[in-house]
């Protein structure tokens, strides 16, 4: 396959320049319920112009906008209805006491606080649990900085904006194995190099929105990473002690269809950071822009996937025979063998020791005692005997139980303190979870 333009477009905004480093370990946990953003609108002491309404940018990065193709609307489609951006709050323009070129030379993270300050000196201060979004009125610079977003108007678009955003969850960028491909010069070889997933930046298929270019899907790693893969669609193969397997795989673009969404091949018996994945990918939905239909493989190195491909400059591979695996590909049916058996994997979200992952339903990662699975278990099964029909809809609590709200939808009925403590373990659970070696 000839190298796409794709592959030598250089630019990309949101990563400062840093040469020889190796990839961080991403940071995201699994990430559920109502995620709300401060998206603050600042403008140049000397640059009075608003190119955009307060309007427009709810629309654009909230869910006021639900049902428009903004990032709203992204995040829906890729958690599966798992998180939403309600509570976010659009506020401005504001006007700073700088000026444009007072905004030269600094670092990010300063040019994202001037605004925050603006904001808190005009009456409104950040809420706790807030993610930040800051929009600049003349181009500057764009990109994210210690979680928090900024967007001048060269990048108030849906796949910039999904990107940085997803940077705010955690998520950091995707990568192939082809070490002749540099984005930029102060980019490494391989980064931002799957156009197949959101975190290579503006180096992505896409399609036009109506807010411009568009995000794409994102591979089945970072969704696994983000906890938005159901648990029974994710297989870890030899993990049973069987170590050959022909699977039918289901594309992430339409996981209502039959079969496993995401492969997991260890190939390292000591390092279950360490492994293969398959995922299938189809040109529909946000990935319209896509070549085609394809099964796309990925090599996990400490946390970051990387894309393999057939050399430099070549497509995806659609086999594999390396490190005790074989991996054959026919259409969307895949067929695996790994010499690694009875060592489960599991994944990005694997809990440190004492541990073990909530389960309240097939995608709850949160990591919890055992104590609290066995509850949560217990509670699920007692749940229809705890409903009776009500002003709440049919799912309404008897007295003295009120419902658990785990996640978006969580209606099972339990005591009072249970709803507190899966608050509590919601939020200590980024902490339980393991983090590869860096």
């Amino acid at each position: 396959m000839k190298p796409s333009p794709l592959r030598r477009l250089a630019v990309v905004f949101c990563v400062l320049a840093a040469v020889g480093v190796t990839p961080t370990p991403a940071t995201a946990t699994p990430i559920r319920n109502a995620t709300p953003w401060s998206v603050l609108l600042c403008r140049f002491s000397d640059r009075p112009a608003t190119p955009q309404t307060t309007e427009f940018f709810a629309n654009f990065l909230t869910d006021a906008g639900r049902g428009t193709g903004g990032v709203a609307d992204y995040l829906a489609d890729q958690s599966g209805g798992r998180i939403s951006l309600a509570g976010s709050a659009v506020l401005g323009w504001y006007t700073m006491t700088w000026s444009r070129a007072q905004f030269d030379g600094i670092d990010r993270s300063v040019r994202i606080q001037r605004c925050v300050d603006t904001a808190a000196a005009a009456g409104y201060t950040v809420p706790s649990g807030h993610r930040v979004a800051v929009i600049l009125n003349d181009a500057v610079d764009a990109g994210s900085a210690g979680g928090r977003v900024l967007l001048d108007p060269n990048t108030w678009n849906t796949r910039f904006a999904a990107h940085e955003m997803l940077h705010g969850y955690g998520l950091d960028h995707s990568w192939s194995d082809d070490t002749t491909y540099r984005n930029v010069s102060w980019a490494q070889p391989g980064e931002y190099d799957d156009m197949w997933d959101e975190m290579s930046a503006q180096h992505t298929y896409s399609v036009d929105t109506r807010y411009g270019a568009g995000a794409v899907g994102l591979n089945a790693y970072h969704l696994d990473e983000l906890g938005w893969l159901p648990r029974n669609r994710v297989l870890t193969v030899g993990a049973d002690g069987v170590g050959t397997r022909t699977v039918t795989m289901a594309p992430l673009e339409a996981r209502g269809e039959a079969g496993l969404l995401l492969a997991r091949i260890p190939f390292d018996a000591n390092d279950t950071s360490r492994y293969y994945t398959v995922e299938y990918r189809r040109k529909t939905g946000w990935s319209a822009g896509i070549p085609g239909d394809t099964v796309l493989l990925h090599e996990i190195r400490n946390g970051t996937p990387y894309l393999l491909r057939t050399g430099p400059g070549g497509g995806p591979r659609q086999s594999l025979d390396a490190n005790g695996v074989r991996v054959t590909v026919q259409g969307a049916t895949v067929t695996i063998t790994t010499a690694v058996v009875n060592r489960p994997v599991y994944g990005p979200n694997t809990c440190v020791n004492g541990y073990v992952w909530r389960d309240a339903d097939q995608t709850d990662y949160v990591c919890v005692t055992p104590e609290t699975r066995a509850e949560a278990a217990a509670d699920n099964a007692a749940a229809p005997s705890r409903w009776v029909a009500g002003a709440y809809g049919p799912h309404t609590c008897v007295n003295g139980y009120v419902w658990r709200e785990a996640f978006i939808g969580d209606d099972v009925c339990v005591v009072p303190d249970r709803r507190s403590r899966a608050a509590a373990d919601n939020a200590a659970g980024p902490g339980r979870v393991l983090r590869p070696a860096g």
